[in-house]
């Protein structure tokens, strides 16, 4: 992708970021003014302003009044752990990270239905970002089976749209079904996450069967690397 597609902010953003994890600019150190960042690569107050706000957004830089841009971190904080250590901490996520809905209606033919060898004509899509505080952490797609369907208002209103499912046809997970992979944040995913193309990224897919193993709901969501972290805890057991 050509760079010119990535709003200068961001590239700034970027550079900066680049800085302060290599380790250029350390925990302590002022970063360049405005005015400094304007002259040097030639972009307006609001531009400089703005690449400083994302670094601060991401808990990377503080900003005071006559003191400047410092650096508050090396690296960013995550801001989800999600615990894998049974299946009600497979539900976590969905639960206390917030969902906004962008989309909810029919199933694309080209979309996560077909990838899935599902028909489309069964199923209805849900589109949506996952927030943590003001914070995006995620985007997600979300299959929903046609005949379990809940209205829009009743997933808003639920914790979870396994809940909204419960809650409307009284179907129950029994098994869900989970995949972790590397994967590279393309321009559009970059853009709804505030993230920069090219980012690395968590895709984690999952699928939820009832009580008979039937496939009724599934979802795939893009996690940020920088924003996310799995974590796992083993005992050894006692001989």
């Amino acid at each position: 992708m050509a760079i010119a597609t990535v709003p200068r902010y961001q590239q700034i953003a970027q550079l900066l970021r680049a800085a302060i994890t290599d380790g250029t600019y350390k925990v302590g150190d002022l970063l360049p003014t405005e005015q400094e960042l304007c002259a040097r690569h030639g972009i307006s107050r609001h531009t400089a302003r703005d690449a400083l706000r994302l670094l601060t957004d991401a808990g990377l830089v503080t900003r005071k009044r006559r003191a400047g841009t410092m650096v508050a971190a090396a690296t960013e904080p995550a801001l989800f752990v999600q615990p894998l250590g049974g299946f009600q901490d497979l539900l976590q996520y969905a639960r206390s990270a917030r969902l906004t809905i962008l989309a909810y209606g029919p199933a694309p033919a080209d979309g996560m239905a077909r990838d899935l060898g599902l028909d489309p004509g069964d199923w209805r899509e849900l589109r949506g970002l996952r927030r943590e505080g003001a914070k995006v952490v995620g985007l997600t797609r979300v299959l929903i089976r046609a005949d379990c369907a809940p209205l829009q208002g009743e997933i808003e209103e639920s914790p979870t749209i396994a809940d909204a499912v419960e809650a409307r046809f009284g179907m129950v997970a029994s098994r869900i079904d989970q995949q972790i992979s590397a994967m590279v944040l393309d321009s559009r995913l970059a853009a709804l996450l505030g993230s920069e193309p090219g980012a690395a990224a968590l895709r984690t897919r999952r699928t939820y069967h009832d009580a008979r193993g039937a496939l009724f709901l599934a979802s795939e969501s893009a996690h940020p690397a920088d924003r996310f972290v799995y974590s796992m805890s083993f005992n050894r057991e006692r001989e």
